[in-house]
Parts: C-alpha cells; structure tokens; sequence
C-alpha cells in the first residue's frame, strides 16, 4: 500500500475534496484541488492538512523507453537507482531487484521479483558502494554513485551505464526549466519554510541541508530558518521546538512509528503554540519521496508538492 492508498478511503467518481493548503504568504481558508478517480475522507492528521494526494504513483515513471541501445534486461542490487530507472522510462525492462522498490514509483515496479535467479538473465546489475552484499549473490554489477552522496552525479552515471546519456540530459534540463518557473511562481525568496522528520524511532528532527527535500527547496532559492541552515539535522527534545518554526512548516513521518511519535508531538501545547502553527501554516507530505535517497522522478514530486501547496492559497 502507498502512502496516498492510507490516506485514502471512499467509493471511486468523486472528484473534489477540500484540502486547506496555506502558505507564507496566504490565509488559512480552504481551496479545492480536484482528485481524479477516488473520494478521499483522510485531508488532515494532527491539525496539519496533507499535501500530495493528487500524484499518482503509477503516473510517477516516464512512458516506457523504446531505445534500441538500452539493456533489455536489467537487475538492481540497490533500489535507490529504481528513481533514475524510472525517470528513463525502463521500470518494465527490470526483471529482478535486491530489495523492495519504493512505493511512490507505482505498482510495475511494485511487482518486480526479488533479484535471485533472476540476475542470471539480465543482461546488467546495476548496484552502488551500499550493494556490495547483494552484489556478492548476484555477481559482478556495474557499480555506480549512490543518489544519497548527490542524485544528479548518480543518475548521469547511471544513464551512461544504460547507454541512455543524451535522455538523461533531457531530464534534467526539464527539471532545472520547471524548478526555475516553479522559483518566480511562488516568490521563492520571501518564502520561509521548515522541514520536520518523525522517524520510526520515535525521534523528531528539523532537518538541514542535506535531504532530498532540502535540496529541492534549495535548488527554488528557498528560505530555510537559522537551525536549518547546515547539513545536519537539529534533534527536537523536551518541548523546545524552535528549530522546527518558520512561515511554512512540511512535516513528515517514518512509517507507522513516526506518524504515532510524530502526531503526539503535533497535538501537543508547545507544537501548538508554534507561530506557524497558530497561522494554520503545517501541512504533512510524503516521508518516502521526500526523504528517498534522490533522483529526477523523486525530485520533481517535492518540487510538485511544493509548487501546489504554496500557489494554490497566495
């Protein structure tokens, strides 16, 4: 199940919702974005509205490649390349992954089997330094930079391994062309916004500047506040929250533990007292986007819900 099939819930053909979405810049009233096929009940957890409930996961991936040059079978000894795969358009061309394929790129590679036997029939591995486990089971794997150690580098790599460089390019040069659309749209330089993580160990974190979403924001010429100006994140204790305030706070949760920890924390008097908070200014998105290791399909599901959640109430 993704995280929008748990947020989810109703009969098929309603086609509007109310989601209050609020912004730096904006008021706390209620817009209206329209969900194309299925009634949603869940908007809002902890006084804080959900962001990203219109994307798709099964529309995250580009339309399959039809490139001669590119191998017809690959295997993955590490999922976080399945981003830059996806974005290639060659979710169908993977026919074995060492791992579980992360839920917001939709269900074709949902449904790829565990890489065991597999291996032996893909024309390449494609793994990273992380791999080197399953590395040892599959056999010998091109080896390429992880997208935690900076996406872009990793998916340049990874589309020279599979002969899909002028593509890649491509790619990227869409996200630079929306990202700076996306800047202008949303006044980026007057936006202060936060980013806070509930992890599955019931720890809480502003984040810095390292995180995916960080880079995103980044890369829009975003304000971060003070605290999250550096690459490590600021632990939340007691009940000085702080590091987490700003015009615009994105939460998000870890799985089922972190939305318990996370949520105890959101209801809580010094959380409320927030002056993002008491502006109606929070909103949750989606931890395994947000926070995944990086890539283009990753990326621009931040930048989407970002550019939403911010125009749609200035």
């Amino acid at each position: 199940m993704t995280w929008n099939d748990g947020l989810r819930r109703g009969a098929a053909g309603v086609a509007l919702l109310a989601v209050a979405a609020t912004s730096a810049c904006g008021g706390g009233e209620p817009i209206q974005q329209t969900m194309s096929s299925v009634a949603t009940t869940t908007t809002r957890l902890a006084s804080a509205n959900i962001v990203g409930l219109d994307r798709e996961p099964d529309a995250a991936c580009a339309a399959p490649t039809r490139a001669t040059g590119a191998p017809a079978r690959i295997v993955v000894a590490d999922p976080a390349l399945l981003d830059g795969l996806c974005a290639l358009g060659l979710q169908e061309r993977v026919v074995g992954i060492a791992g579980v394929a992360p839920a917001y790129l939709g269900s074709v590679l949902a449904k790829t089997p565990r890489a065991t036997g597999a291996a032996r029939n893909g024309d390449v591995v494609l793994g990273t330094s992380g791999s080197a486990g399953a590395e040892a089971t599959l056999g010998h794997a091109t080896v390429l930079p992880s997208p935690a150690a900076g996406w872009r580098a990793s998916f340049t790599a990874l589309a020279a391994a599979v002969h899909m460089p002028t593509e890649a390019r491509a790619v990227l040069a869409r996200y630079d062309k929306d990202v700076k659309t996306t800047s202008v749209s949303i006044d980026a330089p007057h936006q202060m916004v936060s980013l806070v993580r509930f992890t599955a160990d019931g720890a809480a974190y502003a984040e810095g500047t390292t995180p995916l979403a960080a880079q995103v924001l980044a890369d829009l010429g975003v304000e971060r506040p003070a605290a999250q100006r550096r690459p490590e994140p600021v632990r939340l204790t007691g009940d000085d929250f702080s590091a987490a305030d700003a015009d615009l706070v994105y939460a998000s949760y870890e799985g089922d533990k972190g939305q318990k920890s996370g949520m105890a924390i959101m209801e809580s008097a010094p959380w409320l007292h927030l002056r993002a908070v008491v502006a109606k200014r929070q909103l949750l998105v989606e931890d395994a986007s947000w926070y995944s290791p990086g890539g283009p399909v990753a990326a621009n599901a931040v930048l989407h819900d970002v550019q939403t959640s911010i125009r749609s109430s200035s």
